[in-house]
């Protein structure tokens, strides 16, 4: 399962948030022994949610964070092993989806970071799915402070497994889950548990209590000005980078 959106940064957009959701469903009940997650792009993972999309108005956004909670509820519900094999920014909802597996297989150069700060925002759905895997008080620091955690960081606080040189990273990384596909029995095991000591509803329930945050946040004094400020300079950027037209 790769995400694959360039242009974009594999940031996630409403119909994105939908056919991921739709594939894990649609895996888990094919009898597949494991899902693999990754990105076509040899320099991201996922820059998080599509906030050109949902500062459009208030539905675009109420889509995006009831897409953000079917695929956690998907991906939670999931009866076979998530791996994601990762390598440079994972951010926002990317966090969430490094979050939300069993098993990450990094790149040296993966980094964690939720910069909804910046906009004055709180990513408590973000919050939420880190705490399946970390204790909330770090989770509310990562959200909170906006900084990037490498990935050794992220290894020692449980979010990766395993870490490679970015060097002949697709080698290494396919070496290891030939690793683990050969233990797929012992993973399905380990997904079991998981299941059996958080369960899928449970997590989803916490996701529905924080949701209505996201859109309160987003209506406060000077949110979305912010976020279109920064979405005015990122077109910007991209124009003056673009070489000067040859006359013929």
């Amino acid at each position: 399962m790769s995400l694959n959106r360039p242009q974009k940064a594999n940031a996630l957009c409403i119909q994105m948030l939908g056919d991921l959701r739709g594939a894990f469903e649609s895996h888990a009940a094919a009898n597949i022994r494991m899902i693999v997650l990754r990105s076509t792009s040899p320099k991201l993972f996922c820059a998080g949610g599509d906030i050109e999309e949902f500062v459009k108005g208030p539905l675009q956004l109420e889509q995006q964070g009831s897409g953000l909670r079917e695929l956690i509820g998907a991906m939670a519900r999931c009866p076979v092993p998530i791996l994601a094999v990762a390598r440079g920014k994972a951010a926002g909802a990317g966090v969430i989806l490094l979050s939300m597996v069993d098993i990450v297989i990094a790149a040296e150069s993966l980094s964690f970071t939720c910069p909804e700060i910046a906009f004055n925002m709180y990513p408590g759905i973000v919050q939420v799915a880190l705490e399946t895997k970390i204790g909330s008080p770090r989770a509310r620091q990562l959200c909170l402070s906006g900084q990037a955690l490498s990935a050794s960081s992220a290894r020692d606080l449980g979010l990766v497994t395993d870490i490679f040189p970015d060097e002949d990273f697709e080698t290494a990384a396919e070496k290891r889950l030939a690793y683990f596909t050969s233990r797929s029995e012992a993973l399905l095991m380990a997904r079991k548990a998981w299941l059996l000591s958080d369960p899928a509803e449970a997590i989803v329930q916490r996701v529905g209590m924080v949701e209505h945050i996201l859109h309160e946040n987003f209506h406060q004094s000077g949110v979305q000005d912010t976020i279109k400020s920064y979405l005015a300079q990122l077109r910007s950027k991209k124009n003056t980078s673009k070489p000067p037209a040859v006359d013929q």
